[in-house]
Protein backbone atom coordinates (compact mmCIF):
# COMPACT_ATOMS: atom_id res chain seq x y z
CA UNK A 1 0.00 0.00 0.00
CA UNK A 2 1.41 3.14 -0.97
CA UNK A 3 1.76 6.23 1.61
CA UNK A 4 -0.97 8.12 0.13
CA UNK A 5 -3.42 4.91 -0.15
CA UNK A 6 -2.58 4.44 3.58
CA UNK A 7 -2.91 7.76 4.60
CA UNK A 8 -6.23 7.76 2.47
CA UNK A 9 -7.71 4.51 4.42
CA UNK A 10 -6.36 6.23 7.80
CA UNK A 11 -8.61 9.12 7.42
CA UNK A 12 -11.56 7.45 6.55
CA UNK A 13 -11.40 4.63 9.30
CA UNK A 14 -10.76 7.16 11.81
CA UNK A 15 -14.18 9.33 11.43
CA UNK A 16 -15.91 6.57 11.40
CA UNK A 17 -14.40 5.17 14.12
CA UNK A 18 -14.58 8.78 16.06
CA UNK A 19 -18.48 8.45 15.00
CA UNK A 20 -19.11 5.24 16.66
CA UNK A 21 -19.22 3.10 13.82
CA UNK A 22 -15.89 1.62 13.32
CA UNK A 23 -13.96 -0.48 16.11
CA UNK A 24 -11.17 -2.62 15.09
CA UNK A 25 -11.69 -6.22 15.69
CA UNK A 26 -8.54 -7.42 17.01
CA UNK A 27 -6.04 -4.41 18.48
CA UNK A 28 -3.08 -6.42 18.31
CA UNK A 29 0.97 -6.13 17.05
CA UNK A 30 2.43 -9.03 16.31
CA UNK A 31 5.77 -8.36 14.53
CA UNK A 32 7.49 -6.42 17.59
CA UNK A 33 11.45 -7.64 17.51
CA UNK A 34 12.70 -9.68 20.39
CA UNK A 35 14.81 -8.04 22.71
CA UNK A 36 18.61 -8.67 22.45
CA UNK A 37 20.15 -10.46 25.33
CA UNK A 38 21.20 -8.66 28.35
CA UNK A 39 19.86 -5.50 27.04
CA UNK A 40 17.73 -2.48 28.48
CA UNK A 41 14.40 -1.78 26.50
CA UNK A 42 13.69 1.92 26.31
CA UNK A 43 11.15 3.30 23.87
CA UNK A 44 9.70 6.64 23.32
CA UNK A 45 6.40 7.99 22.05
CA UNK A 46 4.31 10.96 21.82
CA UNK A 47 1.01 10.09 22.21
CA UNK A 48 -0.84 13.22 20.65
CA UNK A 49 -2.38 14.60 23.72
CA UNK A 50 -6.05 15.12 22.70
CA UNK A 51 -9.18 13.79 20.34
CA UNK A 52 -9.34 14.88 16.91
CA UNK A 53 -10.72 13.62 13.90
CA UNK A 54 -8.39 10.82 13.85
CA UNK A 55 -9.96 9.05 16.80
CA UNK A 56 -10.31 9.73 20.57
CA UNK A 57 -7.89 9.12 23.49
CA UNK A 58 -9.37 6.91 24.90
CA UNK A 59 -10.18 4.54 21.18
CA UNK A 60 -6.29 5.66 20.65
CA UNK A 61 -4.85 4.57 23.28
CA UNK A 62 -6.16 0.93 22.68
CA UNK A 63 -3.61 1.05 19.93
CA UNK A 64 -0.93 3.04 21.80
CA UNK A 65 -1.21 -0.15 24.85
CA UNK A 66 -1.04 -2.50 22.39
CA UNK A 67 2.60 -1.67 21.15
CA UNK A 68 3.40 -1.12 24.82
CA UNK A 69 2.45 -4.49 25.52
CA UNK A 70 3.82 -5.91 22.35
CA UNK A 71 7.58 -4.04 22.92
CA UNK A 72 7.45 -4.29 26.48
CA UNK A 73 9.98 -1.89 27.73
CA UNK A 74 11.49 -1.63 31.10
CA UNK A 75 10.71 1.89 30.54
CA UNK A 76 9.28 4.45 28.17
CA UNK A 77 8.61 8.45 28.52
CA UNK A 78 5.54 9.63 26.71
CA UNK A 79 5.13 13.76 25.67
CA UNK A 80 1.50 15.12 25.38
CA UNK A 81 0.48 12.61 28.05
CA UNK A 82 -2.60 14.79 29.53
CA UNK A 83 -4.00 13.44 32.82
CA UNK A 84 -6.41 11.27 30.93
CA UNK A 85 -3.75 9.76 28.78
CA UNK A 86 -2.03 8.87 32.32
CA UNK A 87 -5.09 7.06 33.83
CA UNK A 88 -5.68 4.83 31.12
CA UNK A 89 -1.96 3.88 30.42
CA UNK A 90 -1.88 3.35 34.18
CA UNK A 91 -4.95 1.23 33.75
CA UNK A 92 -3.74 -0.58 30.50
CA UNK A 93 0.04 -1.37 32.17
CA UNK A 94 -0.55 -2.80 35.57
CA UNK A 95 3.25 -3.99 35.71
CA UNK A 96 4.24 -0.15 35.80
CA UNK A 97 4.31 2.76 37.87
CA UNK A 98 4.75 6.47 36.37
CA UNK A 99 6.64 9.44 37.38
CA UNK A 100 6.41 12.86 36.43
CA UNK A 101 4.22 16.32 37.30
CA UNK A 102 2.18 18.58 34.88
CA UNK A 103 3.60 21.09 33.16
CA UNK A 104 1.76 24.02 34.19
CA UNK A 105 -2.09 23.62 36.08
CA UNK A 106 -4.35 24.50 33.50
CA UNK A 107 -6.97 21.57 33.49
CA UNK A 108 -5.70 18.44 31.76
CA UNK A 109 -2.85 19.48 31.12
CA UNK A 110 0.65 17.60 29.24
CA UNK A 111 3.15 15.84 31.28
CA UNK A 112 6.35 14.32 30.08
CA UNK A 113 5.95 11.14 32.23
CA UNK A 114 8.64 8.29 32.72
CA UNK A 115 6.89 5.03 33.04
CA UNK A 116 9.31 1.66 34.74
CA UNK A 117 8.54 -1.56 35.21
CA UNK A 118 8.30 -2.09 39.16
CA UNK A 119 8.87 -5.96 38.83
CA UNK A 120 12.21 -5.14 38.06
CA UNK A 121 13.24 -1.98 39.07
CA UNK A 122 13.47 0.13 42.28
CA UNK A 123 12.99 3.95 42.36
CA UNK A 124 15.97 5.46 43.97
CA UNK A 125 14.83 9.45 42.82
CA UNK A 126 12.85 11.22 40.48
CA UNK A 127 11.41 14.48 39.48
CA UNK A 128 10.22 17.27 37.21
CA UNK A 129 12.04 20.16 36.43
CA UNK A 130 11.04 23.50 34.05
CA UNK A 131 13.45 24.09 30.57
CA UNK A 132 13.29 27.67 31.53
CA UNK A 133 16.18 30.04 33.27
CA UNK A 134 14.21 29.25 37.16
CA UNK A 135 13.82 25.42 36.67
CA UNK A 136 12.69 24.71 40.05
CA UNK A 137 10.07 27.03 39.20
CA UNK A 138 6.63 24.69 38.58
CA UNK A 139 4.79 26.38 35.46
CA UNK A 140 8.04 28.59 34.49
CA UNK A 141 8.58 29.36 30.99
CA UNK A 142 11.40 31.07 29.48
CA UNK A 143 13.46 31.96 25.92
CA UNK A 144 9.95 32.82 24.29
CA UNK A 145 8.83 29.17 25.25
CA UNK A 146 4.95 29.25 23.65
CA UNK A 147 4.05 26.72 26.48
CA UNK A 148 5.95 25.94 29.96
CA UNK A 149 8.25 22.97 28.52
CA UNK A 150 9.54 20.37 31.04
CA UNK A 151 11.65 16.95 31.62
CA UNK A 152 11.23 14.23 33.95
CA UNK A 153 13.22 12.01 35.17
CA UNK A 154 13.86 8.24 37.25
CA UNK A 155 16.50 6.69 38.65
CA UNK A 156 15.99 3.15 38.65
CA UNK A 157 18.18 0.46 40.11
CA UNK A 158 17.34 -3.32 38.98
CA UNK A 159 16.54 -5.64 41.28
CA UNK A 160 18.50 -8.12 40.06
CA UNK A 161 21.39 -7.54 39.21
CA UNK A 162 22.02 -4.02 41.21
CA UNK A 163 22.48 -1.62 37.65
CA UNK A 164 21.65 1.86 38.09
CA UNK A 165 20.39 4.13 35.17
CA UNK A 166 18.10 6.96 35.08
CA UNK A 167 15.53 7.76 32.10
CA UNK A 168 15.19 10.94 31.57
CA UNK A 169 12.50 12.47 29.22
CA UNK A 170 11.53 15.51 27.90
CA UNK A 171 9.52 17.53 24.81
CA UNK A 172 11.00 21.20 23.41
CA UNK A 173 9.42 23.72 22.46
CA UNK A 174 7.57 23.78 18.84
CA UNK A 175 7.95 26.87 17.64
CA UNK A 176 11.36 28.85 17.53
CA UNK A 177 14.59 27.45 17.06
CA UNK A 178 16.65 29.77 19.40
CA UNK A 179 13.70 28.51 21.88
CA UNK A 180 14.60 24.82 21.45
CA UNK A 181 18.26 25.55 21.80
CA UNK A 182 18.11 27.20 25.22
CA UNK A 183 15.81 24.57 26.51
CA UNK A 184 18.55 21.93 25.32
CA UNK A 185 21.18 23.76 26.58
CA UNK A 186 19.13 23.37 30.11
CA UNK A 187 18.68 19.81 29.86
CA UNK A 188 22.33 18.96 28.89
CA UNK A 189 22.63 20.22 32.59
CA UNK A 190 20.20 18.20 33.72
CA UNK A 191 22.06 15.61 32.27
CA UNK A 192 25.51 15.99 33.65
CA UNK A 193 23.93 16.18 36.69
CA UNK A 194 22.17 13.09 36.53
CA UNK A 195 25.03 11.31 34.97
CA UNK A 196 26.61 10.75 38.89
CA UNK A 197 24.19 8.45 39.53
CA UNK A 198 25.24 5.85 36.33
CA UNK A 199 24.45 5.89 32.98
CA UNK A 200 21.56 8.54 31.17
CA UNK A 201 18.98 7.49 28.76
CA UNK A 202 17.03 10.34 27.17
CA UNK A 203 14.04 10.48 25.09
CA UNK A 204 11.51 13.04 23.64
CA UNK A 205 10.00 14.71 21.10
CA UNK A 206 12.58 17.52 20.38
CA UNK A 207 10.76 19.33 17.52
CA UNK A 208 14.24 19.89 15.85
CA UNK A 209 15.93 17.52 13.32
CA UNK A 210 19.47 16.12 12.95
CA UNK A 211 21.80 18.90 12.39
CA UNK A 212 20.25 21.56 13.57
CA UNK A 213 21.71 23.24 16.74
CA UNK A 214 19.36 22.28 19.61
CA UNK A 215 19.89 18.77 18.34
CA UNK A 216 23.88 19.38 18.03
CA UNK A 217 23.81 20.56 21.98
CA UNK A 218 22.26 17.15 23.14
CA UNK A 219 24.52 15.22 21.31
CA UNK A 220 27.70 16.85 22.24
CA UNK A 221 26.46 14.80 25.65
CA UNK A 222 24.94 11.59 24.52
CA UNK A 223 25.28 9.27 21.70
CA UNK A 224 21.75 9.39 19.29
CA UNK A 225 20.98 5.50 19.43
CA UNK A 226 20.37 5.49 15.76
CA UNK A 227 24.09 6.30 14.62
CA UNK A 228 25.45 3.91 17.10
CA UNK A 229 23.15 1.03 17.22
CA UNK A 230 24.08 -2.21 15.58
CA UNK A 231 20.93 -2.67 14.54
CA UNK A 232 19.27 0.38 13.11
CA UNK A 233 16.45 2.31 11.28
CA UNK A 234 15.85 5.36 9.57
CA UNK A 235 12.96 7.64 9.15
CA UNK A 236 11.14 10.32 9.88
CA UNK A 237 9.06 9.87 13.21
CA UNK A 238 6.50 12.69 13.04
CA UNK A 239 3.83 12.20 9.79
CA UNK A 240 0.61 13.93 11.25
CA UNK A 241 -1.27 10.87 10.97
CA UNK A 242 0.64 10.22 7.16
CA UNK A 243 0.19 14.08 5.82
CA UNK A 244 3.87 14.54 6.57
CA UNK A 245 5.51 11.33 4.71
CA UNK A 246 5.84 13.30 1.76
CA UNK A 247 7.70 16.08 3.24
CA UNK A 248 9.35 14.94 6.33
CA UNK A 249 12.31 12.78 6.28
CA UNK A 250 14.15 13.17 9.26
CA UNK A 251 13.30 12.42 12.45
CA UNK A 252 12.31 14.88 15.59
CA UNK A 253 11.99 12.25 18.00
CA UNK A 254 15.26 10.72 19.45
CA UNK A 255 16.76 8.38 21.93
CA UNK A 256 19.91 9.02 23.30
CA UNK A 257 22.36 7.63 25.29
CA UNK A 258 25.32 8.36 27.97
CA UNK A 259 28.57 8.29 24.97
CA UNK A 260 30.35 4.84 24.39
CA UNK A 261 27.07 3.21 25.63
CA UNK A 262 27.26 -0.25 23.22
CA UNK A 263 23.74 -0.25 21.58
CA UNK A 264 21.64 -3.00 19.86
CA UNK A 265 18.87 -1.89 18.29
CA UNK A 266 17.68 1.20 17.24
CA UNK A 267 14.07 1.57 15.64
CA UNK A 268 11.22 3.47 14.60
CA UNK A 269 7.65 1.69 15.94
CA UNK A 270 6.03 2.17 12.30
CA UNK A 271 3.22 -0.08 13.33
CA UNK A 272 -0.81 0.45 12.28
CA UNK A 273 -3.68 -1.51 13.45
CA UNK A 274 -6.29 -1.97 10.56
CA UNK A 275 -4.65 0.26 8.77
CA UNK A 276 -4.84 3.13 11.50
CA UNK A 277 -2.02 5.22 12.98
CA UNK A 278 -0.75 4.19 16.56
CA UNK A 279 -0.18 8.47 16.87
CA UNK A 280 0.49 11.23 14.91
CA UNK A 281 4.15 10.52 15.74
CA UNK A 282 5.95 7.23 14.92
CA UNK A 283 7.35 5.70 18.48
CA UNK A 284 11.32 4.72 18.88
CA UNK A 285 12.32 1.84 20.63
CA UNK A 286 16.05 1.06 21.88
CA UNK A 287 17.85 -1.80 22.87
CA UNK A 288 20.51 -0.77 25.15
CA UNK A 289 23.69 -2.43 26.84
CA UNK A 290 23.81 -0.30 30.06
Amino acid sequence: MTALLKTITALVLAVFMSLGSFTPSVIEITDAPDRADETTRVLSFNVRCKDDIYGSVQNRSRFILAALNAYAPDSFGVQEATEDWLSLLQAGLPAYAFVGEPRNNARNTEYSAVFYRTDKFNLLDSGTQWLSETPDQPGSKSFLSSFPRICTWATLKDKETGKVYTHLNTHLDHVLEYTREKQAAVLVEKIHALSAAGPVVCTGDFNTEEGAKAYKIVAAALDDTKFTAIESDDGPTFHNYGRKLFSKTKPIDFIFVTKGTPVARYKIIDNMVESMYLSDHYGLCADIML
